[in-house]
């Protein structure tokens, strides 16, 4: 009987120790992120945000602030950068609307590839 008491009394103290660090965690002091600076992202993350940044100049059409968030991005050579991942989204051909997408912002960034053409014609 005392075993099965201090099972208990461990469990209830543990539920609660779980309930109250979420309860500070989510609700009292949450964590926020706000003006992080995309520098500071992993290579992966770079390239996704740089796709955002295509599918968004696709449809509002503003290549000053598409090129201002590119170079947030902080590449050393950044046409050479976006020209690679447009390059390696084509080749991979397991995303053709990304490519799409990547490629008229080489475009009218006046970066080009001749791997490119093919989605340059149907322009």
């Amino acid at each position: 009987m005392g075993k099965l008491r201090t099972a208990g009394w461990l469990t209830a103290g543990l539920l609660i120790g779980i309930g109250l660090g979420l309860l500070v965690g989510w609700g009292i002091w949450p964590t926020q992120f706000t003006e992080a600076d995309p520098t500071v992202l992993q290579e992966n993350y770079r390239r996704d945000y740089a796709l955002m940044i295509a599918v968004n100049y696709a449809e509002d059409g503003d290549l000053v602030g598409a090129r201002r968030r590119l170079f947030q991005l902080g590449a050393e050579n950044l046409e050479g950068w976006l020209l690679d991942l447009t390059v390696e989204t084509i080749l991979s051909g397991t995303a053709e609307q990304d490519a799409v997408y990547l490629v008229r912002l080489c475009r009218d960034l006046d970066i080009y590839s001749p791997v490119m053409e093919p989605y340059l014609q149907d322009e």
